[in-house]
C-alpha cells in the first residue's frame, strides 16, 4: 500500500538483473534492507487481520472504518512530522526509533482494547507515530546507499517483509484454529506488530547516523506542485487518482471480512483468507517486471487505463463470489492495480514536473491519494458496509462491491477520453529536453 517513482523504475531492474551492490557497501545495504522488511511487516503483521478483530468485538461498519481512517490521518500530518520535527530536532534514525518505541506500547494497548473510543485513540495516536517513519526510513536509506538508483533494490524488502510476517502470522492462525476453533485469536496481530515494532525501535537505534537537515523545509512544500494542474494531463491524472483512491478502503477494510464471513461471504478460515490477501503483494512484486515494458509499448495512456481496469474485474469477482478458487486467485490483480496504476502514475507525474519541483509533485500525489482520498473512502466504505448489513449478521456482499465498480468503471472512462498519450509524450519530451539543458 507508500512509495516513490524510484521503486517503480529501479524494481524492474531488480527483478530482472538481480541485487548489485558495491562490495564496500554491502553491509549498508544489508542493514538498510533490514530495516525496511521490518519497517512494513510491522504494518502488514496488523493491517489486514484488525478486521476480522474488531467484527468479533462487534464493532459496528462505521467504526471498523473510523479505526482504518487514522492511517490517512497519519498519512495527511506525515509531511508536518517528517519533515519539521525530525529534520530540525534529531537525527532521523532516533525519531525512527522513538516512533516504533512508544507505537509498539501503543499498539499493546489498542491489543488490550474492547470498546470502540478506546481502540480508536489507540490506534490513531499510533497511526501519527508511524506513518511518518515511511518518509523517514526512505530518507535514512537515500542518505547512506550513496547510489539513488539503487533505492529499488531496498525498498522491494518493505513488500517482501509484508509478505513474510502475513504467512506467518497465517500459520499462527492456523495452529489455533486445529488447536482451539472454538476461540478467536486473530487479535494478537496487534500484539505481533508490537513485538515487530518494538524490534524495529531497538534496530534503528544501531543504524547509521541521519543527522538532522542545517535547514528546515517546509513541510507543505508540496503545495507549491499545484500550479502544474495548468497542465490538463497532469490534473487529470490527479483527479482520477484521488477519485480511485476513494474506492481502496473497500478492498483493504472489507475483502478480510468477506472472505471470512459465513453466512454470506465466502466462509474462509482466518489462516487461509489472511494467506489469500499475500497474494495480492507477491503479485505486485511481480508485475512490476511488465510495467515499463507495458509502458513502451501500450503507452502512459493505455498502462493507466488497465490498472485502473482490473479494479472493476477483482470486485466483479467479488460479486459473484464463485468459484471460490477464483475469488481467492483474483487477489492477485491487486499486483495489476497497484503497479499499473500507482507506480505507472508516479511515473506520469515525474516525467511531467520540472526537476525543482519533481518530488513536492509526488508528495502532492500521495497526500490527494493516501491522504485525502484514501481518508473518504474509509468513511463511504464504513457506510455502505453497515448500510447492506442484514438481520442475520451477514451483509449483501454483491450490492457493496457495486459500488467500488461503478466508481472504478467511471474513473476508467474519464481517464481514457480525458488523458491525451500524444499531448502527454509532447510535454515529457519538452520537461526531459530542459532538465537535460540545465545538467
Amino acid at each position: 500500500m507508500l512509495n516513490s517513482s524510484a521503486y517503480a523504475r529501479i524494481g524492474v531492474k531488480l527483478m530482472v538483473q538481480g541485487i548489485c551492490v558495491d562490495k564496500n557497501n554491502s553491509l549498508v545495504y544489508f542493514r538498510l534492507s533490514l530495516m525496511m522488511f521490518l519497517q512494513f511487516a510491522i504494518w502488514g503483521a496488523w493491517a489486514v487481520l484488525i478486521a476480522g478483530h474488531m467484527q468479533n468485538l462487534k464493532f459496528t461498519g462505521k467504526e471498523i472504518s473510523y479505526v482504518f481512517g487514522t492511517t490517512a490521518i497519519g498519512a495527511m500530518i506525515s509531511p508536518l512530522i517528517a519533515g519539521w520535527i525530525a529534520d530540525r530536532f534529531m537525527p532521523a534514525q532516533v525519531f525512527t526509533a522513538f516512533s516504533h518505541f512508544f507505537g509498539g506500547i501503543l499498539l499493546i494497548v489498542a491489543w488490550k482494547q474492547t470498546s470502540f473510543p478506546a481502540m480508536f485513540l489507540a490506534i490513531c495516536v499510533y497511526a501519527v507515530l508511524y506513518m511518518p517513519t515511511i518518509a523517514l526510513t526512505n530518507a535514512i536509506s537515500f542518505h547512506h546507499m550513496g547510489d539513488s538508483e539503487k533505492f529499488g533494490n531496498i525498498r522491494v524488502w518493505g513488500a517482501l517483509g509484508w509478505i513474510a510476517v502475513n504467512w506467518v502470522m497465517s500459520l499462527y492462525l492456523r495452529f489455533w484454529e486445529v488447536r482451539v476453533p472454538e476461540q478467536s485469536h486473530i487479535g494478537d496481530c496487534l500484539l505481533a506488530a508490537a513485538v515487530v515494532s518494538i524490534l524495529m525501535g531497538f534496530y534503528c537505534l544501531s543504524l547509521p547516523n541521519t543527522p538532522p537537515a542545517k535547514e528546515a523545509k517546509n513541510p507543505y512544500a508540496f503545495l507549491d506542485a499545484i500550479s502544474l494542474t495548468k497542465n490538463r494531463n497532469f490534473a487529470v491524472l490527479l483527479i482520477i487518482s484521488f477519485i480511485v483512491a476513494i474506492e481502496l478502503p473497500f478492498y483493504y477494510n472489507l475483502t478480510f471480512l468477506f472472505l471470512t464471513e459465513q453466512q454470506h461471504g465466502i466462509g474462509l478460515p482466518a489462516s487461509t483468507a489472511n494467506w489469500a490477501m499475500s497474494l495480492g503483494q507477491i503479485a505486485e512484486v511481480l508485475i512490476m517486471i511488465l510495467l515499463l515494458p507495458s509502458i513502451r509499448k501500450l503507452g502512459m495512456r493505455t498502462t493507466i487505463f488497465l490498472g485502473i481496469l482490473a479494479w472493476p474485474v477483482r470486485y466483479a469477482i467479488f460479486a459473484i463470489g464463485q468459484p471460490v478458487w477464483l475469488v481467492i486467485a483474483s487477489q492477485s490483480l491487486h499486483g495489476l492495480c497497484y503497479a499499473f496504476f500507482f507506480v505507472g502514475g508516479m511515473i506520469a507525474v515525474e516525467r511531467l514536473s520540472p526537476v525543482d519541483i519533481r518530488s513536492s509533485a509526488q508528495s502532492l500525489l500521495v497526500f490527494a491519494t493516501n491522504g485525502i482520498g484514501m481518508l473518504v473512502g474509509h468513511f463511504v466504505s464504513g457506510r455502505v458496509h453497515e448500510f447492506f448489513k442484514l438481520e442475520d449478521g451477514g451483509h449483501t456482499w454483491a450490492k457493496i462491491f457495486l459500488v467500488p465498480i461503478a466508481v472504478t468503471v467511471i474513473a476508467s472512462i474519464a481517464f481514457i477520453l480525458m488523458f491525451s498519450e500524444k499531448r502527454y509524450q509532447e510535454d515529457s519530451a519538452a520537461i526531459q529536453q530542459t532538465t537535460d539543458a540545465t545538467t
